[in-house]
């Protein structure tokens, strides 16, 4: 007798094998229909939605010269550009805002056809969203947009309330500047939304005796970009990153209702049209503000103007006015020069 069983037995085991194989291919197949290969093996079927947010970006000029300013102002409803970078084609996009708080969304989406993009219909603050059909979202969350308050909403002295006075050009005053296009809502909680790299809403808001909110701020983003180059260029000569140095608004918007309250204020001061802010810098970080540190920062701003003369304006340096050292500067568009 053969020693591995009598004849037959290995056709028997081999047909046994057969069917096995065969019905391994069986499943085999009926696994690569339902998933096919490019999903089996991990990869997006062109079939299928993607989870992949599209590649876009702020373009660095959205953040102003000194790529540290962190909003950009609108009117309710008013198309405005916002530079943004995208890998591929931007037709393919759509684009809606969200809030800033919650990222809840105020607007259906839009065809994002350019750079050019359609304000919020309400006032806000609010992040850009941008979507890729059948694809994920991005939430551009580097800029912040503030939708103003147009300023004819101003019934009188105030709006909505808060008390705000009265611009000199309402009362038809000869050469008198025309007013902020707007004022933008801060509540409590948006007080301490990042318009700059160093600086806050809450920096900017007037210091009068009123409690309420919301309140309302004139603002004008080229003043931020003025203070963060400023900052940069004493970080510079300190040898210092520029997040090393410690700055202080002291005024930033003044209603005109507070402007006249305030000592020595100019009657058309630009801190009531909101591109104006008083800084106290510690320069040469000592941790003492001093007159030194004013002339200092005078300086630098001296230099900011010729090399940025879209940012030329006021430098006023203040010595023991008040308090401590500070300098005040704007973008009025013309220069002006003061010490006190």
């Amino acid at each position: 007798m053969p020693p591995h069983g009598p004849p037959g037995d290995e056709s028997r085991a081999a047909a046994r094998w057969g069917a096995v194989f065969g019905a391994l291919v069986v499943l085999l197949i009926f696994v690569l229909v339902q998933n096919p290969p490019d999903r089996f093996l991990g990869g997006p079927s062109e079939d299928a939605p993607s989870d992949v947010a599209p590649e876009v970006s702020a373009s660095p000029e959205a953040f102003g010269e000194s790529r540290a300013v962190r909003l950009q102002l609108a009117l309710p409803n008013e198309e405005f550009l916002f530079p943004l970078q995208v890998a591929g084609d931007p037709a393919a996009l759509a684009y809606r805002w969200v809030r800033a708080d919650d990222s809840a969304a105020v607007a259906p989406p839009a065809p994002l056809a350019s750079a050019r993009v359609r304000a919020p219909s309400v006032p806000g603050f609010f992040r850009l969203e941008i979507a890729e059909a059948d694809a994920g979202r991005t939430i551009l969350d580097s800029l912040l947009v503030g939708v103003m308050v147009p300023y004819g909403a101003k019934i009188g002295s105030s709006l909505n309330g808060y008390r705000i006075g009265n611009y000199r050009w309402e009362r038809n005053a000869v050469d008198a500047p025309p007013p902020p296009r707007g004022f933008v809502e801060v509540t409590e909680s948006s007080r301490t939304l990042a318009v700059s790299q160093h600086l806050q809403l809450e920096d900017f808001l007037t210091h009068d005796d009123q409690a309420r909110w919301p309140r309302y701020v004139a603002l004008d983003p080229r003043i931020l970009d003025k203070v963060e180059l400023v900052i940069a260029l004493v970080a510079l000569w300190r040898g210092k990153q520029d997040r090393d140095v410690q700055v202080d608004v002291h005024s930033g918007f003044r209603t005109p209702l507070h402007n006249r309250r305030v000592p020595r204020a100019a009657l058309d001061s630009r801190h009531q049209f909101g591109d104006a802010a008083d800084v106290a810098v510690d320069a040469d970080g000592d941790g003492r503000i001093t007159y030194r540190d004013a002339v200092t920062v005078g300086l630098a701003a001296e230099q900011i103007e010729r090399d940025h003369p879209d940012l030329v304006g006021g430098i006023g340096v203040y010595g023991n006015f008040g308090g401590a050292p500070y300098v005040h500067l704007d973008v009025r568009g013309t220069r002006a020069r003061w010490k006190r």
